[in-house]
C-alpha cells in the first residue's frame, strides 16, 4: 500500500489509524485497519501496542474525572470495579410501567 501523506510511512500511518480507532471507540474502524495492517506484514506486538496506547489516550479523561469526583465529593469511582452493564439495567429496583395489566421491564436503550 502507497502511504497516504507525506512524511509518514504506510506502517506508521496505519499504527496511528489503529490507535486511533481505539481511541475513537469505532468498530468498524478498527476491523478495516487492522485487517489492511495485517495484509502490509506489520507485526502483531505493534498492532497490539498501538491499540493499549490508543485505549490509554480514550481512558485518560474517564480516568481524571473520576479522580477529581472522588476528590470533590467523596465518591469512591476509582475505586470502584469497573461496570459491565447498564446501571438502569442491572439495579434491584426495576425501571417498570404497567401496560395492559402487565407489568414489563422497559430497556433504557442505552445498550
Amino acid at each position: 500500500m502507497k502511504p497516504l501523506f507525506k512524511g509518514l510511512d504506510t506502517e506508521t500511518q496505519l499504527l496511528v489509524a489503529l490507535g486511533s480507532a481505539v481511541a475513537s471507540g469505532c468498530i468498524p474502524c478498527l476491523e478495516n485497519i487492522t485487517g489492511i495492517a495485517r495484509d502490509e506484514g506489520i507485526e502483531e506486538k505493534k498492532l497490539k501496542a498501538a491499540a493499549i496506547i490508543g485505549q490509554f489516550i480514550k481512558d485518560q479523561p474517564t480516568n481524571n474525572m473520576k479522580t477529581t469526583a472522588d476528590q470533590l465529593l467523596g465518591t469512591h469511582l476509582q475505586s470502584t470495579p469497573m461496570q459491565t452493564s447498564c446501571p438502569v439495567e442491572s439495579t434491584e429496583t426495576q425501571y417498570t410501567k404497567e401496560l395492559e395489566g402487565s407489568t414489563y421491564r422497559e430497556p433504557c436503550g442505552c445498550a
